[in-house]
């Protein structure tokens, strides 16, 4: 985001500079703390997100009487599309594993064989990231050594996620047009 863009916001909250960040600091802390009382994983990123996408629709041209309403309204909106992402997720998941069902070796082996080579492919600092990325597996202590990552890393958390999503893709890439090959092949 543009500095004259995010300063653009700020003086919608308050024309005096001092104000303008205090209002800012409680506007991010409730958010955050609706998100705690949702339940999330990371109410901090998804606050971050309701603020950006608040000042794009701002700067496009939105009419915001109530810049602290106006971001709840955002923040139920995201809320809800976290919802369906991570139903959406389980969902897949639990039908991967009933799928698995009793060839679960071989689909296993399967899924390695075509994994490994684009993971290969990736460049040596691509392939720390996504195993420094996946180290921790659940709850709190994961969304902190991601925190600590972006940080020793020198970069957000969203531009973390950002460039973990663009290797996810290119892998994923890769390994449809190897699983694509070996269909034709085996046909």
């Amino acid at each position: 985001m543009e500095p004259e863009v995010f300063a653009r916001f700020l003086q919608l909250l308050s024309a005096d500079p001092e104000e303008a960040g205090r209002r800012y600091t409680s506007l991010q802390k409730k958010l955050i703390g609706y998100f705690r009382l949702k339940g999330v994983d990371d109410p901090v990123s998804l606050a971050d997100e309701v603020i950006d996408r608040a000042i794009m629709k701002i700067t496009g041209g939105a009419d915001v009487p109530h810049v602290d309403r106006f971001c709840l309204g955002i923040a139920r909106r995201v809320y809800k599309e976290t919802v369906r992402l991570r139903q959406r997720e389980t969902s897949a998941f639990q039908q991967f594993i009933a799928e698995l069902g009793d060839s679960s070796v071989d689909q296993v082996d399967r899924i390695y064989n075509l994994l490994q080579p684009c993971f290969e492919q990736l460049a040596n600092d691509e392939q720390q990231l996504l195993l420094a990325y996946c180290h921790e597996s659940q709850g709190r202590s994961r969304i902190e050594y991601r925190h600590q990552l972006a940080e020793k890393m020198q970069l957000t958390v969203m531009t973390l996620r950002a460039r973990v999503s663009r290797l996810r893709n290119k892998l994923t890439d890769c390994v449809e047009k190897r699983a694509k090959s070996t269909m034709s092949i085996s046909n």
